[in-house]
């Protein structure tokens, strides 16, 4: 047998008497050291002789040797390994599983090659669009210059927080043992923001950071923090700021200041604290304001220049020249980013819809009819639900009216629940996680005042804006929350409701929105 196997070896040109000699040897010491499971039958030694298990088992099935060689006992044991009955197991048995058979005989288990466990690509965990990675680009490089504040200008919805948080990121790997502030004014932002950060650095970090949070009375302790990132509301820091050398000691940590909702930025409430930090920083501290609407008042007046020159007119906003597209809102539509919107009038509820000069937020005070507004919104919400929309936001005219209509919805079986500034935290948070719940049956969210930034709910397919307003900001940040795309999670198309009529310039169309406040940068 012996002599057949090695006679097999020769005519293939793969061995000699020398060789063979080594082989047993070789195959000996396997024996003596444990390697091979029994004393090798010929076929062991034959395949060992061949080198590669594999290419042995299926030259030797081919000249017969296997499994025919194979001693009684062998062959009835390698027919249950391979589930067969005593008369299966024949050559093309063998050759239907070669890698089993050389396991059974004892030889080294073959795995796939070297090259082909090799990775061909590699995606992030914490990635970033096209769009997006060139806004951060043009961001780096102006702060390399020597810019000390920009806006970054992105839509409602295009990823404003995940964008700024990559470059965060950048920054804390960069400049270890220094701070990076951010600011914003609502308890949603501030906590979205701390979130975002926790799973960004998660991916891009390399140490561990801490992350202060300071709102909501939270006594946030800054004295001894040189590292990670201070999450804070606007009004914390500024009652703060008469304690002796608190400004100035806490600039001189941060390294960089992060300004949420920027139109806030330059409110006489908390411009000269951020102005002061940003000073104490040697050199200067950089501030970069984050806005989808750059600017605070519809037709244009002195807060809005206020703020353009408080950011240096140096705006950063989407650059999608390169994919051909002059509006970086309607690319977002074109390509799934953002959802298409179809805006709806809900009937003639506000005596005065022109747009004015008013702030971020109108009084609500108009003198609206209770039942015909009931009647409205109630009729528009059945309506979507009835045109299978399964998440579905409401911004009610007042906090009474916000109440009524949930549970006017819910008494017509439609879930829904409703949200203020007065709502316990705990009922706040369950009504959102019951919400943004992946469970397939519609539920409506009713609020007032709450739910106009901070809060990320992509699956939301319809906006119903019974809130009448005359502020382009709170009426886009509304619009936003209905109109995330597939490719953030969202819908191809969404539909808003509204009181202002979208007829209205900027008001019925958010690529009209997003420009708006352009000839002032």
């Amino acid at each position: 047998m012996t002599y057949t196997i090695f006679d097999l070896l020769r005519t293939s040109g793969r061995t000699s008497s020398f060789i063979e000699e080594r082989v047993l040897r070789a195959i000996g010491r396997l024996v003596d050291g444990g390697h091979v499971r029994q004393a090798p039958s010929d076929a062991v030694i034959a395949a060992a002789c061949l080198g590669d298990p594999i290419s042995a088992v299926r030259r030797l099935a081919e000249a017969g040797v296997l499994p025919g060689e194979l001693p009684d006992e062998q062959r009835r044991d390698l027919s249950a390994r391979l589930s067969l009955g005593p008369d299966q197991l024949d050559s093309k048995a063998v050759l239907a599983n070669p890698s089993a058979v050389a396991v059974f005989l004892g030889l080294p288990e073959v795995r796939s090659s070297t090259a082909a466990q090799i990775p061909t690509d590699a995606t992030p965990a914490y990635g970033l669009f096209p769009h997006q990675r060139r806004a951060v680009v043009r961001a780096r490089k102006l702060l390399r210059l020597g810019r000390t504040r920009l806006l970054l200008h992105m839509p409602t919805g295009s990823g404003k927080t995940r964008t700024t948080m990559s470059m965060v990121a950048d920054y804390l790997r960069e400049n270890e043992g220094r701070v990076v502030l951010w600011f914003a004014s609502t308890r949603e932002l501030l906590d979205q923001a701390a979130r975002e950060f926790h799973k960004a650095w998660s991916l891009l970090g390399d140490r561990p950071v801490p992350i202060v949070s300071a709102w909501g009375g939270q006594d946030a302790d800054f004295t001894d923090l040189a590292d990670g990132l201070i999450v804070a509301s606007l009004q914390t820091v500024h009652a703060r700021r008469s304690e002796p050398g608190f400004i100035p000691d806490l600039g001189r940590r941060v390294g960089l200041i992060v300004f949420d909702e920027a139109h806030q930025a330059v409110a006489r409430t908390y411009r000269y604290v951020v102005e002061q930090l940003s000073a104490a920083g040697q050199p200067v501290t950089p501030i970069i304001g984050l806005s989808a609407t750059p600017g605070r008042t519809f037709l244009g007046g002195r807060s809005d220049e206020d703020l353009a020159e408080f950011f240096e007119h140096t705006k950063v906003e989407l650059d999608t020249a390169a994919e051909g597209a002059d509006n970086p809102v309607a690319y977002l539509i074109s390509q799934g980013y953002l959802a298409e919107p179809e805006f709806r009038l809900l009937g003639d509820l506000l005596e005065d819809d022109e747009p004015d000069c008013g702030g971020d937020d109108e009084p609500d005070d108009i003198g609206l009819n209770q039942d015909d507004y009931m009647q409205e919104v109630l009729g528009a919400t059945l309506q979507l639900v009835s045109e299978s929309h399964r998440r579905i936001i409401v911004f009610a005219a007042s906090v009474e009216l916000a109440h009524s209509l949930a549970a006017s919805l819910r008494s017509v079986g439609v879930l829904a629940d409703a949200v203020d500034g007065t709502t316990a935290p705990e009922l706040r948070d369950t009504a959102i996680r019951m919400y943004k719940s992946p469970a397939p049956i519609p539920r409506v969210l009713v609020n007032y005042g709450v739910l106009t930034t901070g809060f990320d709910a992509p699956q939301t397919s319809a906006v119903v804006i019974a809130r009448p307003t005359r502020s382009l900001v709170l009426y886009s940040q509304m619009v936003g929350r209905g109109i995330r795309g597939p490719k953030a999670g969202g819908n191809r198309k969404a539909v808003v409701v509204t009181v202002v009529d979208p007829a209205v310039p900027a008001f019925g169309s958010i690529a009209a929105a997003f420009t708006h406040w352009e000839d002032l940068w």
